[in-house]
């Protein structure tokens, strides 16, 4: 398979780990858990996508990269958002503290497994 739709499934992989397990300690189940797998079913390959045409393009370590990746970050965090406000049921705080709290796990289990794999 293509190492870069490896990645994008192994993306898509740890983030509904991260937030589906997230939403669980927070009290969400039912419809509002596969509205929340959805949204990123949506969001998270078009994300890393083009995230990964930004590093081909400028490098990983490059303002520019940096950047880009979060402006995409904050775009999801907004477009899912706008998934939740009028479908999830969940009203323990805001959809868009949840929205941000959420995609925030994902970036950080995503960071996390980064360096664990270049440490191995």
């Amino acid at each position: 398979m293509n190492s870069v739709v490896t990645s994008l499934l192994t993306s898509l992989g740890i983030t509904l780990i991260a937030e589906l397990s997230l939403s669980l300690l927070l009290g969400i189940s039912g419809k509002d858990l596969a509205i929340i797998a959805a949204a990123n079913l949506l969001t998270n390959p078009a994300v890393n996508y083009c995230a990964y045409w930004a590093i081909f393009l400028f490098t990983y370590r490059n303002p520019y990269t940096i950047l880009i990746i979060l402006i995409l970050e904050l775009l999801a965090v907004f477009i899912e958002f706008l998934i939740y406000k009028p479908l999830l049921r969940f009203e323990r705080f805001g959809k868009l503290k949840l929205s941000f709290l959420l995609n925030g796990a994902s970036f950080l289990a995503g960071i996390i497994v980064s360096i664990i794999i270049r440490i191995v």
